[in-house]
């Protein structure tokens, strides 16, 4: 107890310590917790119709957009928050990624997002977790709500550009050039609220990992 209250001191402070092995399993629980409730909150198909039958957007992308990236920065945000190590987030996202693909390769599920077994998913996500982590990791300890939002918009980017370039042209072809502008902003706005509802977390989750921590 005395070790987490000190890590969590020093968090608050701005300082990041080293994962150790609670730090690692509890990064890796809450990745594979959000694949489970990723896959049960948002079953094959539902996304593109609500992408595409719903809101009317084009793709493809939009539910990477507004869906996959957004809850992704919150499920490695909550990570970093809970651990205050560096590292955790990227670890929540490699976890999400592996425990997605084995119960899509067990049950055997549509893939959704598309590629959602691939390695280039899981690249997909240590793209992503290696974004979030740089921006979390750089400036002052003042700012954090300035780098929450910087780390959510950045990412979700990240991850959607990756989608166009690497996985996209394999499955669902490729975005067409007068759809960019309209995915961007929509992608960049769903990043941006993402991100600030991690900075509400982050103000949440280290006290709760106490409290938990005490019991």
């Amino acid at each position: 107890m005395g070790g987490t209250t000190t890590n969590l001191g020093k968090a608050v402070a701005g300082g990041l310590s080293r994962p150790g092995v609670r730090e690692i399993a509890l990064g890796s629980a809450v990745g594979a917790v959000g694949a489970g409730i990723y896959l049960f909150a948002f079953p094959a198909g539902a996304i593109s119709t609500l992408m595409h039958a719903v809101l009317r957007l084009p793709g493809p992308g939009a539910g990477i957009a507004m869906v996959v990236g957004p809850f992704l920065v919150l499920v490695a945000m909550s990570s970093f928050f809970l651990t205050r190590a560096r590292g955790t987030a990227l670890i929540a996202c490699v976890a999400f990624g592996i425990c997605h693909a084995v119960v899509i390769r067990l049950l055997h599920l549509p893939t959704n997002p598309k590629g959602g077994s691939s390695v280039a998913f899981l690249a997909a996500l240590v793209l992503f977790g290696l974004c979030l982590e740089a921006v979390m990791a750089a400036g002052r300890p003042r700012d954090q709500a300035r780098r929450c939002l910087l780390a959510g918009t950045l990412s979700n980017a990240a991850l959607l550009v990756f989608y166009w370039i690497a996985i996209f042209p394999q499955t669902a072809g490729w975005v067409r050039w007068q759809d960019v502008p309209l995915l961007a902003a929509v992608c960049l706005a769903a990043g941006l609220v993402s991100g600030y509802v991690a900075g509400v977390l982050s103000r949440v989750l280290p006290g709760a990992f106490v409290a938990r921590q005490a019991g």
